[in-house]
C-alpha cells in the first residue's frame, strides 16, 4: 500500500529495535519480522516494523525517495522565502500563486521543489502510497477534442470487460498487497447504475479494499448508488477551470458548470475525490492555470492533472509538440505539483503516465522529488491494456521494486489507509 524509506538497526532490546530512519532513530516494533539482526535494513509503517530488506534495494529506494541536492536560500530572493512562510501558515495569496507559476530560473525552481518535498516528509512523512488502476472499457459516448477514445475513433479497437472479468482482476490485485483500486471507464452506458454499483458490491463483499470509480457524468443517482454499493472515492477531472476552454474541448453540449456540478454533489455524498486539470491545453493561459489551482483546492483530496499529448484521431492530433513544449509541460507540471504541495499539504498528489510519457525514466523520480507522495499503476488485464489509448505511446515500466516493498497484506495497512482517509475528508470539509 505504501512504500517508505528503509531503517537500519542500531540496536534489539527483546523485540523492539532502535533505527536509524530518514535522518532520525525510531524505536519500532519488530513482532513481524523475524531473524532481523544489528545493521540489517528493514521497512517500517509507523512504529511497526514490516519486513526485512536486502542493502541493495535499500539504497535504490533511498535513492528514488531521498532527495540530496541542498538548497541554500539565502541565494534565492526574499520574496520566495516569504512565500514559503506564508504557505507553512496556509496563508497563500493569489499573488503568491502567479509568482511561483512564473518562476523560471533552475536555482527558483529547484528551491520550490525542495520546499514542496520538505513540506510532504514533514506533514506525511515518507510514505509513497501505491494504488492500482483497471480500465475496463474503452467505449465511450463523449467526443472530447483531445481523447483517443472519442466516439468518432474508428480505428480504435473497442473491448469491454465483463463483471466477471473486472472482478477476477481486482481480486487478483488484491491479492498482491493493493488497498486501493480505481475502476476507470469511457463514458459507457452499457454498463447501467446498477451494473457499476453490482461491480463494487460484488469486489467489496469478499475484500478489504477501497474503490474508486472513474466513469464520467452519470448524474447523481448513479453516484448515490455507487456509495450505497461502497465506493469510497471518484477519479473525476474537471480539465479546466476556463468555460469557453472547455467548451472548445467538448463539442457535444457538454459544459463546465455541469462537471462542477457533479464535483459538488460527490462532495456532499462524502466521496474521496481525485480531481485536476490538463496542462498546455490549446489556448490555456496562465490565468487559467492559476484558476486551475484554486478549482483543485476546492474540491481535491487527491490531485489527478497530468501533461496535455497530443493524440492520433483527434481534433488536436497536429497541436505543436516539439522538445521545447515537451520540456515546457515537463516542467509546468512538476512545477504545478509543487505548488499544489504547498497549497494542500495534506493531499495526495500521484504522478500521473502522461508525466511520465513526457519525462521518460526520471519523470517519477522528479515528481517524487517536487512533492508529490503517490504512483497509481495500471492493472488492466494485459490484452486489453494497450487498447486504453487516451493518448498513445503510453510509459510502462516494469513495478517490481514497488510491489515488492510497497504492499502489504496485512490488516493494519488497510486500518492504516482508512484513518487517513477519513482524516483527510475531515479537514478537506473544515477548510472549505
Amino acid at each position: 500500500m505504501c512504500l517508505t524509506i528503509p531503517g537500519k538497526i542500531i540496536s534489539i532490546n527483546n523485540q523492539t529495535a532502535r533505527v536509524s530512519l530518514g535522518g532520525e532513530t525510531r524505536d519500532v516494533f519488530m513482532g513481524t519480522v523475524k531473524g532481523a539482526k544489528i545493521g540489517d535494513w528493514i521497512l517500517a509503517t509507523g512504529n511497526i516494523g514490516v519486513r526485512k530488506i536486502n542493502a541493495r534495494d535499500a539504497r535504490e529506494i533511498i535513492s528514488l525517495l531521498e532527495d540530496s541536492k541542498q538548497i541554500n536560500k539565502n541565494k534565492i530572493d526574499l520574496k520566495l522565502n516569504d512565500i514559503f512562510r506564508r504557505a507553512w501558515d496556509r496563508r497563500l495569496t493569489k499573488d503568491d500563486l502567479l509568482y511561483l507559476l512564473r518562476l523560471q530560473e533552475d536555482e527558483d525552481l529547484a528551491a520550490l521543489y525542495s520546499e514542496a518535498n520538505v513540506m510532504r516528509k514533514t506533514i506525511l512523512k515518507d510514505f509513497i502510497c501505491i494504488h492500482g488502476i483497471i480500465e475496463f472499457s474503452n467505449y465511450c459516448q463523449n467526443d472530447c477534442a483531445y481523447c483517443g477514445l472519442r466516439s468518432a475513433n474508428r480505428h480504435l479497437k473497442r473491448y469491454r470487460m465483463t463483471i466477471n472479468e473486472i472482478t477476477a482482476a481486482a481480486g487478483k490485485a488484491i491479492q498482491r498487497g493493493y488497498k486501493l483500486l480505481v475502476l476507470q471507464s469511457g463514458e459507457d452506458f452499457f454498463y447501467s447504475d446498477d451494473a457499476l454499483a453490482e461491480i463494487v458490491r460484488k469486489i467489496k463483499e469478499k475484500n478489504r479494499v477501497f474503490i474508486f470509480m472513474s466513469v464520467g457524468e452519470r448524474g447523481y443517482e448513479c453516484y448515490k448508488k455507487l456509495k450505497a454499493a461502497g465506493a469510497s472515492g471518484v477519479l473525476f477531472r474537471y480539465e479546466t477551470s476556463n468555460p469557453r476552454l472547455f467548451k472548445k474541448l467538448h463539442p457535444r453540449g457538454k459544459n463546465l458548470a455541469r462537471r462542477l456540478e457533479h464535483l459538488k454533489f460527490m462532495k456532499e455524498l462524502g466521496f474521496f475525490i481525485a480531481t485536476g486539470s490538463l496542462i498546455g491545453l490549446p489556448g490555456q493561459t496562465e490565468k487559467d492555470l492559476l484558476n486551475d489551482l484554486l478549482t483543485t483546492k476546492k474540491y481535491a483530496n487527491m490531485v489527478s492533472m497530468g501533461p496535455f499529448i497530443p493524440t492520433a484521431d483527434t481534433p488536436l492530433a497536429k497541436s505543436p509538440h516539439t522538445e521545447e513544449i515537451k520540456n515546457w509541460k515537463v516542467r509546468m507540471n512538476l512545477k504545478m505539483i509543487a505548488i499544489l504541495r504547498l497549497l494542500i499539504p495534506e493531499a495526495r498528489i500521484p504522478v500521473v503516465t502522461a508525466l511520465e510519457t513526457l519525462a521518460g525514466e526520471d519523470g517519477r523520480k522528479q515528481a517524487l522529488h517536487a512533492g508529490a507522495n503517490s504512483l497509481m499503476f495500471n492493472l488492466t488485464p494485459a490484452k486489453y491494456r494497450p487498447l486504453y489509448k487516451i493518448y498513445g505511446n503510453k510509459f510502462y515500466q516494469k513495478e517490481n521494486i514497488w510491489e515488492k516493498y510497497g504492499l502489504f497484506k496485512y490488516e493494519e495497512s488497510y486500518k492504516m489507509l482508512e484513518e487517513r482517509m477519513a482524516k483527510e475528508l475531515e479537514r478537506n470539509e473544515k477548510q472549505n
